[in-house]
């Protein structure tokens, strides 16, 4: 008898024990699946952006020649503003410079698309951010409108101490919340191919057909260089001008020289982000000179 009972307490202590190991184990897994499923997919210029550096531009100015910005913005969310207010004197073709240097942080909006300027009182702090440029808004933080609207652009400074090539694309219609540019990708449904790698480009084919890429909203795109017709998918971030071509197919004409057809499609596998000035289109890969250059057929 007292074997027995002995033998139904070990019995139970090793199921109890069975019963916590499973437990545990259950309650481990639970942890993993829920630190996983936390994922910030988020995408805006603050988190995709390489923005830190220096940007320069002269912006319009109603009481002088000019306003000469600098501005250069820190990874610790600091900030050096330099104005130098450009005033020709009277009867002298001189220009007389006043400097005014600001230092103080820099905060986001909640979109994560405009920093706004700390220390900065009864004069615009906010300015939108784009790739490789920043455009300042008026005192409530919307597009300066009119005829200079264009004019109020810094551009960013590469490495070297140059201004990248490409310029930037116009002012954002809307600012505030989401980005809604003024042109966007499809408001022409097809671009002419005007140059590639800096040459300008020649259809050297019989056929009298342009040479141009097509791009639709389901992101797909269709393009004719001369010889065989192409076609494929893409993916696009808008709001960063942000664009990567998926590898395509076409036909399988044999032409007497297919080298332009040949270098549009190594040209697609590179692409990174693109520009847009008026009806002018570039495909770019970082900050380097433009890989081809577009324009809008109607």
């Amino acid at each position: 008898m007292k074997i027995k009972v002995i033998t139904l307490v070990t019995l139970f202590f090793l199921v109890l024990s069975c019963a916590k190991k499973d437990k545990n184990e259950t309650t481990d897994t639970m942890v993993v699946d829920s630190t996983e499923v936390v994922v910030n997919d988020d995408h805006n210029a603050r988190n995709s952006l390489d923005y830190m550096g220096v940007y320069e531009g002269i912006l319009p100015c109603a009481d002088c020649e000019g306003i000469e910005t600098i501005l250069q913005l820190e990874n610790d969310e600091s900030y050096i503003l330099n104005t130098i207010y450009l005033v020709k004197t009277k009867h002298i073709n001189k220009t007389k410079k006043s400097n005014n240097e600001v230092r103080g942080v820099y905060t986001w909006n909640d979109a994560g698309n405009t920093i706004v300027l700390s220390g900065i009182e009864n004069a615009p702090n906010q300015f939108f951010v784009g790739e490789n440029y920043l455009i300042q808004l008026d005192m409530d933080g919307n597009k300066i409108e009119g005829d200079l609207a264009e004019k109020y652009v810094l551009q960013k400074k590469s490495d070297s101490g140059e201004i990248p090539p490409p310029p930037p694309p116009p002012a954002p219609d809307s600012i505030k919340g989401n980005f809604i540019p003024q042109k966007t990708l499809f408001t022409f449904n097809k671009w002419k191919l005007v140059e590639l790698n800096g040459e300008p480009v020649q259809n050297t084919s019989d056929s009298k057909k342009e040479m141009f890429i097509q791009l639709n909203k389901e992101n797909r795109y269709a393009a004719f260089i001369g010889c065989n017709n192409m076609m494929g998918g893409f993916e696009l971030k808008e709001d960063v001008m942000r664009i990567k071509f998926t590898k395509g197919a076409s036909t399988m004409m044999a032409c007497p020289d297919m080298t332009t057809e040949q270098e549009f499609a190594e040209m697609l596998e590179k692409v990174d982000n693109y520009s847009l000035n008026g009806n002018s289109l570039s495909f770019n890969r970082a900050r380097m000179a433009p890989l081809a250059r577009f324009e809008a057929m109607k």
